[in-house]
């Protein structure tokens, strides 16, 4: 006996049902040969239900397979463990089409799954403070502000900043500045 959340499910799935061809077609050949299994026990007929391979078919109605798939997405069984804890879970019981495609684009787009996601990269390793500079401009950081309204000409701003003397330099200069303009910049303004 089927009982909480999955009752309304599977009384949905029985009224969509009919909206499938694939399920007609199964169904209708099943009918004909007045028989409960069709193609060596593949489809079956149980309590109004198609299962396929023992597992309730659920025909196409996206929104009933976004329901299927939250419902196993959001028990504290799963807790957004990712798309394998996912699939398994919910082809227990229910089976369609690309069930997995689906279930990977759900979790794909689930916030709290992607931030727990575990990542396959190494550490980044230990933080190491930057050097403190012995002397002024022996180390500096050069940066543009972009997409400034024009004016007189300019639409960027060149800066740079050195780290000893904690100055900065504030250049005006185009959006389009080539090597050879930036070099003549920084030695005529730096």
């Amino acid at each position: 006996m089927i009982e909480g959340p999955e009752q309304e499910i599977v009384k949905k799935i029985k009224k969509a049902r009919d909206k499938d061809e694939e399920v007609i077609k199964a169904v209708e050949e099943m009918k004909k040969a007045e028989v409960k299994t069709l193609r060596d026990e593949k489809w079956q007929i149980e309590e109004g239900l198609v299962l396929k391979e023992g597992r309730v078919y659920v025909p196409k109605d996206e929104k009933l397979r976004i329901e299927i798939i939250l419902l196993y997405h959001n028990t504290p069984v799963a807790e957004h463990r990712g798309q394998w804890k996912m699939v398994e879970l919910v082809t227990r019981n229910y089976w369609w089409p690309e069930v997995t495609k689906e279930v990977k684009q759900y979790i794909e787009g689930c916030d709290q799954c992607q931030r727990m996601k575990n990542r396959a990269k190494m550490p980044a390793g230990k933080l190491r403070p930057n050097q403190v500079p012995e002397r002024s401009w022996q180390h500096i950081s050069v940066d543009f502000i972009t997409k400034l309204l024009m004016s007189k000409g300019h639409d960027s701003i060149l800066v740079v900043y050195d780290r000893f003397l904690k100055m900065s330099h504030f250049v005006a200069t185009t959006e389009k500045m080539m090597v050879e303009g930036l070099a003549r910049l920084f030695r005529d303004y730096v």
